[in-house]
């Protein structure tokens, strides 16, 4: 499911997150994150990235988050789409 990635603290390379998020979700994709669930935070490309519990995802919308000294970067989910359709007449 693609993200939005939110800058909370100092200054990154656009680049250069991307790629970060797009390795630490290969590698929980892969199955090497430990945890329940694959929250525990791993180290990928210099970043410290660790899952958001459900819960916390649910109500925020942020999924994961992966820091440096100097910088932080939130992955936000998109808000769910309302996929009510109108009954059909007559029914």
């Amino acid at each position: 499911m693609p993200v939005r990635i939110k800058v909370q603290k100092g200054t990154v390379d656009c680049a250069t997150v991307l790629g970060v998020e797009r390795d630490y979700a290969a590698t929980i994709r892969d199955g090497q994150v430990r945890g329940n669930g694959g929250g525990a935070p791993v180290t990928v490309d210099g970043w410290t990235c660790q899952g958001y519990a459900t819960p916390v995802t649910q109500q925020t919308g942020d999924a994961s988050e992966c820091h440096t000294a100097s910088a932080e970067v939130v992955a936000v989910l998109p808000p769910p789409s309302s996929t009510a359709s109108p009954s059909p007449a007559g029914s």
